[in-house]
């Protein structure tokens, strides 16, 4: 009689367990999957570019959504360039370069003051400049500013951290602007600063907290200039900070970390073989944004479990699950924004190009492949071999999905067929007391469901007791 093992209810990537101890619908590896609604496993990966490219082989350097006081929303990215760096922001769609000559190859970071109705930049080489919302300055709200790696609107503030001032560099400090509320700002850079004894990366907003980032420690700030020490599990990169209601995400050197400012607890454990393959050098370039209850964070090329490149994972806040993606460009920078009311995920690239991610539609590139790879699956018992017969998928628009096997010690995938329709089977003979399936698709628009995965066997005896002592 052919018996079935059945997964559904589908959740996550989960690497860091015995396969005698997942629990139904968890993976031994996916890419380019979701489980945004319960059970149900739908491809993602998908983005758009927009607009046009702006200059050929260069790095996206930064990207903020600048809420203004009138309610609009104005896209600025910043990218580098042969000579010099810039900023450009959408007009009509199309990117127009604010004339901004900045030094190549520095990461510029932005802030807004909602009080002010004014935009600010920093990249820790140049000068700090302000936007008004019709023309640059590097006076007006900025007259004695520092440079800085960092800046951000706090509290009735704007804070500079990793700052530079008459020519030296003060890695420990954040320097804060006069209050806003008289509707300019200035600075006092002899007497206006705060220590906080670490190298600094930057800040986070998280509710009515400051959270500042150091190389050895994450650090408290409060509204009322109280400061205290968080933890000592620092951060490797500024651009990994994002925050998600009371929820701060970041990237230390042994894994990803959220705190609400306590102490942080470590998330990535189903995942760390991943986060482990991580080259040392790349992690201060690991990028993560928050979009909803969702924490998007970009790991780049990675030399193990198996070397992959262009990796990025979601992370489910609320169901606390992983998710592995997998685009076809390398990313720079990930920032937010908000159009006709939707906020959305955009990505920059190293080729000056700006993507929405996520769409529900094409790629902008010709396909892009999804693969989904059970763990060992047993039959009755462990200890019996079986003749495994058969896969059946059931799911909506299966269209063109490649099933792949292989069973007990083999390390080779052999093909078993291709499922087409919202049901579908397909037929092989294989035998083993266990047996990993592969489902692999490459198409550019077929954004299908799984719903449930059925692997047929037939128990054929039990293992011999093993009497050699």
């Amino acid at each position: 009689m052919i018996r079935y093992k059945t997964i559904e209810g589908f959740t996550t990537i989960n690497r860091n367990t015995s396969p005698f101890l997942l629990a139904t619908g968890e993976f031994a590896d996916s890419q380019n999957f979701y489980t945004e609604r319960i059970g149900v496993l739908k491809k993602t990966g998908d983005y758009s570019l927009k607009n046009a490219q702006i200059t050929a082989s260069q790095d996206i350097l930064g990207g903020i959504d600048f809420f203004r006081a009138a309610g609009t929303h104005e896209h600025f990215v910043a990218i580098d360039g042969a000579s010099n760096a810039g900023i450009y922001k959408d007009v009509t769609g199309t990117w127009t370069t604010q004339s901004q000559s900045l030094t190549a190859g520095n990461k510029v970071r932005f802030a807004y003051s909602p009080t002010l109705d004014t935009l600010f930049a920093v990249n820790f080489a140049d000068a700090t400049r302000s936007y008004n919302g019709s023309s640059w300055s590097t006076t007006t709200d900025v007259t004695s500013a520092p440079k800085g790696k960092d800046i951000i609107s706090f509290g009735r503030r704007i804070y500079i951290l990793h700052a530079v001032v008459s020519s030296t560099t003060y890695v420990d400090r954040g320097y804060r602007s006069s209050l806003v509320d008289s509707g300019s700002i200035t600075w006092d850079t002899t007497n206006d600063w705060v220590t906080f004894d670490d190298i600094l990366l930057g800040a986070e907003k998280n509710g009515d907290l400051m959270i500042v980032f150091g190389q050895n420690g994450i650090y408290g700030f409060t509204l009322s200039d109280q400061k205290y020490k968080i933890s000592n599990i620092g951060c490797v990169s500024l651009e990994g900070i994002s925050t998600y209601k009371e929820w701060t995400f970041y990237p230390s050197d042994d894994g990803i970390y959220v705190t609400t400012g306590k102490e942080p607890d470590k998330i990535s454990l189903p995942i760390q073989e991943y986060f482990d393959g991580i080259p040392q050098a790349n992690k201060p370039s690991i990028l993560g944004k928050c979009l909803g209850p969702y924490y998007y964070v970009w790991f780049g090329d990675i030399t193990s479990p198996e070397t992959l490149t262009n990796v990025w994972f979601r992370y489910d806040i609320l169901k606390n699950n992983w998710h592995r993606m997998k685009t076809g460009f390398n990313m720079m920078n990930l920032h937010t924004f908000t159009s006709s009311s939707v906020k959305a995920l955009y990505a920059g690239d190293d080729d000056g190009k700006v993507y929405q991610m996520l769409t529900s539609g094409a790629q902008a590139t010709a396909s892009y492949a999804t693969s989904l790879e059970t763990d060992w699956i047993y039959g009755d018992d462990p200890k019996v071999i079986n003749d495994w017969i058969s896969v059946w998928g059931f799911g909506d628009q299966l269209s063109g999905l490649k099933v792949f096997y292989r069973v007990d010690d083999s390390s080779d995938w052999k093909p078993a067929g291709e499922l087409e329709g919202s049901t579908d089977f397909v037929q092989f003979k294989a035998q083993g007391y266990r047996i990993k399936i592969l489902l692999t698709e490459s198409s550019k628009s077929n954004m299908f469901e799984f719903y449930r995965i059925e692997v047929g066997y037939i128990p054929k005896g039990e293992k011999q007791e093993d009497t050699q002592k």
